[in-house]
């Protein structure tokens, strides 16, 4: 299968590597606990509208560096004076989620440390959440006058319901791993994440790709459509 060739501005603070079926996208700036910025965001769409369409890619991991996950947007540029600032972070950060949630292959989120914000919403758009006990989620967007996006909202919902979810974004509370667990919000929480990841991994891989294709679009499409209200 002929390779599209790269956009030659990608931000190098995320990294995609694919190797024997498994693409790894990773957030690599860990002086900031992997806050995404807008060409960050940009980025994370960019290799996954590229790679959606790849043999070679049957499952996806995402991760971040340098013990988090992901503090969420940065917002250091919001307060701008230039116009747009923060609409054109939002929208990136949209773009960005669509393209993990719609990406065609069983996905995974790889989460210690941080998981904040923006970082919930990845993790959110892919199948699976897989955490350590003293891994941190919460959602503050209301403390920084943000509205959070309507599909991580109504994701978030379906898998904690939607009181919790409601108690969860308007306190901003702060949970750790195992609560996370307990609420429903991570699949599996223990201290071997690689060894927890791997074995879903392994297990994606025995599997038909075609029809894993076709199940994930499914499973994702009901899922959506639930926790919208739409079915």
């Amino acid at each position: 299968m002929m390779m599209t060739q790269m956009p030659v501005d990608l931000d190098s603070r995320v990294d995609f590597d694919v190797s024997g079926g498994v693409a790894v996208l990773s957030l690599r700036r860990p002086e900031k606990r992997n806050a995404v910025s807008r060409e960050m965001w940009e980025t994370i769409e960019r290799h996954l509208t590229l790679a959606a369409d790849r043999d070679d890619v049957r499952v996806l991991v995402l991760q971040g560096s340098g013990g988090s996950f992901s503090a969420g947007a940065d917002l250091s540029g919001i307060k701008s004076t230039q116009p747009g600032v923060a609409k054109a972070l939002a929208e990136a950060a949209a773009r960005a989620i669509r393209a993990v949630a719609s990406f065609p292959v069983p996905s995974v989120a790889r989460i210690e440390g941080a998981c904040i914000g923006g970082g919930c919403s990845l993790a959110l758009a892919c199948d699976l959440r897989f955490t350590t006990p003293d891994s941190i989620f919460s959602i503050p967007a209301v403390r920084h006058g943000l509205a959070y996006d309507e599909d991580s909202l109504a994701r978030l919902a379906e898998l904690i319901g939607p009181s919790r979810a409601a108690r969860m974004v308007y306190t901003a509370e702060r949970y750790d791993g195992r609560h996370a667990a307990q609420l429903g919000l991570v699949d599996e929480c223990g201290d071997d994440l690689d060894s927890a990841v791997g074995l879903f991994v392994a297990a994606v891989l025995e599997g038909d790709p075609a029809t894993m294709r076709a199940t994930r679009r499914l499973l994702r499409q009901g899922a959506l459509a639930t926790a919208r209200g739409t079915r």
